[in-house]
């Protein structure tokens, strides 16, 4: 019997007619997922929709009024010093194959139990084994559609020695890379294997995303034709409307920075470089948000605590300095915000989405053995002194409300629901 959380409604039928059902699984891991399940819900009968998650993401669907349902999640990701690490990772989810079979069984359940009609699968793979194994429509929302950099020699190797609380390229011990080749060389063919079957069951694959050729992710997109066909763009898919956005009074009249950095102790070299470019420009205003404390900090800038609504910073700022998560950026590219981008160290997923951004001429970039409070400062100064980079956001920006791609997927998965109950 799958329960539905405390304080949730389950989908129920209406007076005089039978509603879609559509069941939306999300991972639990990073903000990013739920605000694109949110984006597509508010376009749906909420009572027809029902939510799959976990932790804190599953307490954000759950305030938002959805009915709810809590699973577990699929992989358990390790590190050190806040750096990703292969090997352990591997070796701490060697009964993966054990624990799938137990997560595509409890998602079944739940479909059948919920009557639903169509699902929508936002990077949960046990949602689309179990919506196949029961014949129904199941649409997979993603990103990342290629993962060959994910495995690759080169980029494992840049671990290297520790720099700002982080391995720097080149001296990380052999022995680790050795390890990591072997496991990586050992496991790679099977998650190809998983991917591949994945994308089989899958009916299509959302890809929350500007169209080519301001595809942000399309390094990281697949290029097997067999994949390509089934990939629909659909543009940026946030948990609000741009045009809603309520902008956050300004500090001041002078130029705005915000800076978005969280807690992540491996962040807080660029903590402390925007601490520095403030001292620097005392004519420009700094909001942080970030969990890091500090000694003593300029006037001109605000150590601020954690908001459910960075959106509406952005839309005031002049100029955000973040992370380069898909997400954040489709966010920023959404409200036509121009960035300096920090992709956090051995993150490839960030730094291909930087490097994008970079060509696409809405960002700079700043890689952390070129960050210091003198280079952060510099680099402040150059994108409030020309509006280049503004401009190709603000087109993108225009573009992102043409396409409005939580309607789509909406009307989408819809459409896909009403089939199962068309006769």
């Amino acid at each position: 019997m799958v329960n539905v959380l405390t304080g949730s409604k389950a989908p129920s039928r209406r007076a005089g007619r039978l509603p879609y059902r559509i069941y939306i699984s999300v991972n639990g891991e990073g903000y990013g997922h739920s605000s694109r399940a949110l984006s597509v819900a508010r376009h749906l009968d909420p009572e027809c929709v029902l939510f799959g998650s976990y932790g804190y993401v599953l307490d954000r669907l759950a305030r938002a009024g959805y009915a709810t349902v809590e699973l577990g999640p699929e992989v358990k990701f390790f590190g050190e010093d806040g750096s990703f690490e292969l090997s352990k990772t591997i070796l701490k989810n060697s009964s993966l194959p054990l624990v799938m079979n137990k997560k595509i069984r409890e998602e079944a359940r739940i479909m059948k139990e919920f009557g639903i009609t169509c699902v929508l699968s936002d990077c949960r793979a046990a949602a689309v084994f179990a919506a196949a194994k029961l014949g129904l429509p199941c649409l997979f929302m993603t990103n990342q559609t290629q993962f060959d950099q994910f495995f690759q020699r080169r980029n494992r190797a840049r671990a290297g020695d520790r720099h700002g609380g982080r391995f720097s390229p080149g001296t990380r011990p052999e022995g680790s890379k050795a390890i990591d080749a072997i496991l990586g060389g050992a496991v790679e063919p099977g998650i190809e294997m998983v991917v591949k079957a994945l994308f089989r069951e899958a009916d299509e694959i959302i890809i929350p995303d500007f169209p080519p050729p301001d595809t942000v992710c399309l390094p990281i997109l697949s290029r097997r034709s067999q994949v390509m066909k089934m990939q629909r763009m659909v543009g940026p898919m946030t948990a609000w409307r741009a045009d809603s956005v309520v902008p956050f009074p300004r500090p001041s009249e002078r130029p705005y920075v915000v800076g978005t950095l969280g807690g992540h102790q491996y962040r807080l070299p660029l903590f402390q470089a925007m601490i520095e470019a403030a001292h620097r420009l005392p004519h420009v205003m700094f909001d942080i948000f970030s969990s890091f404390s500090a000694g003593a900090v300029p006037p001109n800038l605000r150590l601020m605590e954690f908001t459910d609504h960075p959106e509406r910073y952005y839309k005031s700022a002049d100029l955000v300095v973040t992370q380069a998560g898909h997400s954040t950026a489709m966010e920023l590219l959404s409200l036509g915000k121009q960035a300096i981008l920090v992709p956090d160290f051995k993150q490839i997923e960030q730094e291909s989405n930087a490097s994008r951004m970079v060509e696409l001429n809405v960002a700079s970039q700043l890689a952390y053995p070129e960050l210091s409070g003198p280079a952060l400062a510099n680099r402040i100064q150059h994108h409030l002194k020309t509006r280049s980079y503004e401009l190709k956001a603000l087109r993108l920006s225009r573009l992102a409300a043409e396409l409005d791609g939580p309607r789509q997927v909406a009307e989408l998965a819809a459409d896909y629901a009403m089939r199962i109950m068309a006769y």
